[in-house]
């Protein structure tokens, strides 16, 4: 009984090193993946997938979600001059 606690926790280690490296090696790699498959299946970008995209996955130029584009409240008229 005592290996499969050793196995799980091989595998939870691995896992983690793996989050751990991805989210701080990666992060550009990720959101270009990320901004690609918004594009090729048409999703919907919203404020903030646009702002974690810019902010920090570092893309030049994402996408803007439809309320940045074209504001019509007060709200997203301020947040579009800001962004």
């Amino acid at each position: 009984m005592e290996w499969w606690i050793s196995v799980l926790m091989a595998i939870g280690g691995y896992l983690l090193g793996m989050a751990f490296a991805g989210s701080f090696i990666g992060r550009k790699w990720m959101g270009t993946v990320d901004v690609f498959l918004h594009k090729l299946f048409k999703k919907e970008v919203t404020t903030s997938k646009y702002l974690v995209w810019k902010h920090f996955y570092c893309i030049d130029n994402p996408p803007k979600p439809r309320n940045l584009v074209y504001p019509n409240k007060l709200v997203d008229m301020v947040l579009s001059k800001l962004v």
